[in-house]
């Protein structure tokens, strides 16, 4: 056992940094307990592309059979698995390579797009769109090597990049609230807030067990209880049991296994490209071209401003490099963990914010990620019961989720009109269209327009006008 801890001492460099084994395992229990929604969040998201795995109140249908012989059940539990395991290895990979306390894991963002946007909007299947997410990776991991993600990265206006998060976070709200039926279809309104009356109906108790569920988790957040989100979802189940809300495997639970075998190496290249004739082919090489791009570029987004939030925030490495000077090493492992990632069935891998949790509780070395890495390995068993989960209790992580990504909104200028308009388009049309590629790329058109009308086209890089018809082309491919 002092083998073992002196080992992890100097490996570590644990005593340079001013940290210790017990302070570093704490710091990974932080970030295992703030992260864990996210990873139980994800296969929701995901599972929404395969149709007939919900109902028409969007009800999980555990029988039905969605995907090359999977039950809704079992597909939800293969790919939970699938993300307690990347999100171990990328993590133990980046704490053990790099030295970093920073958390991987599939991407809200991104699996959002990859649900949403590639699967339902592009009609792309599953394996094709895996297919697309490696080749992110591989187009990720160029920019990384010849640091190409650095000129993109200072290209966008900091006030889009705050508009894109809050945004996302709008879009996640907003479809907590509808999975909650706190806000239901109407004919006459669009929209219209649950009936508070019907105590009967089991979507209004679900809207009640959601809107308990968010008061549970902001009271405990705001009494800097860690792992708020977490113990709120748990006892949104826990509530759930009594008011019948609790959807039982129809085999019992003894019966769901976990076949990741199905999804693990089943990207799917054919069918990506169109070779009907020279026009197809061009219009499917230009839509795949705008998707791979888009992934990439959100994904070095995403590392990027983790990298900026927790470098701004506490000096993480004292005694040896700062992390400026390892953003290569660090976007490069990104990269790999994305492409590597899709190779296991899963969306892009990024690096999250959250990880900030486990800073804050003393993490400052790589053994912070190896131990949260090694939890959520552990936590693969849990995922066949992820089926049973009330559609509250997800809507509960949803529109907490929501509510903490759009705390980026205070830091965007809208004193500044130029700023402002692109930023609240950006924003706005996320949950409108519910596609994050509509509202970036309006957002990034209008700010490059804008300022070349307002006689400030110099205010926008060259390259954010190159972006900018990047993405017309993406709005064109789109709309045809």
């Amino acid at each position: 056992m002092e083998k073992i801890k002196a080992f992890l001492y100097r490996y570590f460099k644990l005593k340079e940094h001013n940290t210790g084994i017990r302070r570093e395992l704490m710091a990974g229990a932080t970030n295992y307990f703030t992260i864990i929604y996210i990873l139980l969040l994800v296969p929701e998201i995901m599972l929404t592309a395969f149709a007939g795995a919900f109902d028409a109140n969007g009800n999980l249908i555990p029988g039905a059979v969605v995907f090359d012989g999977m039950t809704a059940e079992q597909l939800l539990a293969a790919i939970t698995a699938i993300s307690f395991i990347m999100a171990g290895i990328g993590s133990i990979a980046m704490g053990v390579i790099i030295n970093v306390p920073f958390i991987q894991g599939p991407s809200i963002t991104i699996t959002t797009f990859a649900a949403y946007t590639i699967c339902m909007g592009y009609g792309y299947s599953y394996p094709q769109m895996l297919a697309i997410v490696f080749l992110s990776g591989i187009c990720f991991f160029i920019l990384s090597v010849t640091g190409l993600e650095f000129k993109i990265h200072r290209a966008i206006p900091v006030n889009l990049k705050y508009a894109v998060t809050a945004g996302v976070g709008l879009f996640i709200a907003f479809t907590g609230l509808r999975k909650a039926h706190i806000i239901e279809s109407d004919p006459s309104s669009l929209l219209k807030i649950f009936s508070f009356s019907e105590f009967s109906n089991s979507n209004t108790l679900s809207a009640y067990l959601a809107l308990f569920g968010v008061v549970i988790i902001a009271v405990m957040i705001k009494k800097h209880i860690h792992g708020a989100i977490f113990i709120g979802k748990m006892l949104c189940i826990a509530a759930a049991i009594p008011l019948g809300l609790i959807h039982m495997p129809e085999r019992g639970i003894s019966y769901i296994d976990i076949p990741i075998e199905k999804l693990c190496c089943n990207i799917e290249f054919r069918g990506l490209l169109d070779i009907s004739s020279t026009k197809a082919f061009l219009l499917s090489f230009l839509s795949v071209a705008v998707v791979v791009l888009s992934i990439c570029i959100m994904d070095v987004f995403e590392t990027i401003s983790v990298i900026i939030a927790t470098d701004t925030f506490t000096d993480v490495n004292t005694g040896e490099a700062p992390v400026k000077k390892r953003i290569p090493q660090i976007l490069e492992l990104d990269s790999i963990t994305t492409a590597a990632g899709a190779l296991m069935g899963s969306p892009t891998v990024s690096t999250y914010a959250e990880s900030t949790t486990g800073i804050i509780e003393g993490g400052r070395t790589g053994l912070t990620a190896v131990f949260t890495g090694i939890m959520f390995l552990l936590s693969i068993v849990v995922s066949p019961l992820m089926s049973m989960i009330p559609s509250a209790a997800t809507a509960t992580t949803l529109i907490m989720a929501g509510v903490l990504m759009m705390g980026v909104i205070k830091y965007i200028d809208f004193e500044n009109i130029t700023e402002a308009v692109p930023a609240f388009m950006a924003m706005i049309l996320m949950p409108l269209t519910g596609s994050m590629l509509a509202g970036v790329s309006t957002g990034i058109a209008l700010y490059a327009i804008i300022h070349l009308f307002a006689g400030e086209a110099k205010k926008a890089d060259t390259l954010l006008y190159i972006i900018t018809l990047f993405f017309a082309l993406a709005i064109w491919i789109t709309a045809r």
